[in-house]
C-alpha cells in the first residue's frame, strides 16, 4: 500500500469500514460518507477492478461497463 494512503485518517476510515455487518449497514454508511455520484463512481471501478482480476480483458470491460 502506497505511504500516501497510509494516514491516521485513512486508518480510521479502514477501520469503521471494517466494523459494518450487514448491507444495510453499508448503504448507510456509505450514503453520510459519500454523495450519490461518488459512490456511483466507486461502484463502477469496483466493477471495472473486479472484472480485470477475474482476468476479463479490457476490451471485455469496456464493452459491460462502457467505461475504460
Amino acid at each position: 500500500m502506497s505511504k500516501k494512503i497510509k494516514t491516521e485518517a485513512a486508518k480510521r476510515l479502514f477501520q469503521a469500514v471494517l466494523t459494518l455487518e450487514t448491507e444495510e449497514e453499508c448503504f448507510t454508511f456509505f450514503e453520510d460518507l459519500c454523495t450519490v455520484n461518488e459512490l456511483e463512481s466507486l461502484a463502477q471501478r469496483f466493477e471495472v477492478a473486479s472484472m480485470l482480476y477475474d482476468k476479463h480483458t479490457y476490451l471485455e470491460v469496456a464493452d459491460k461497463t462502457g467505461l475504460l
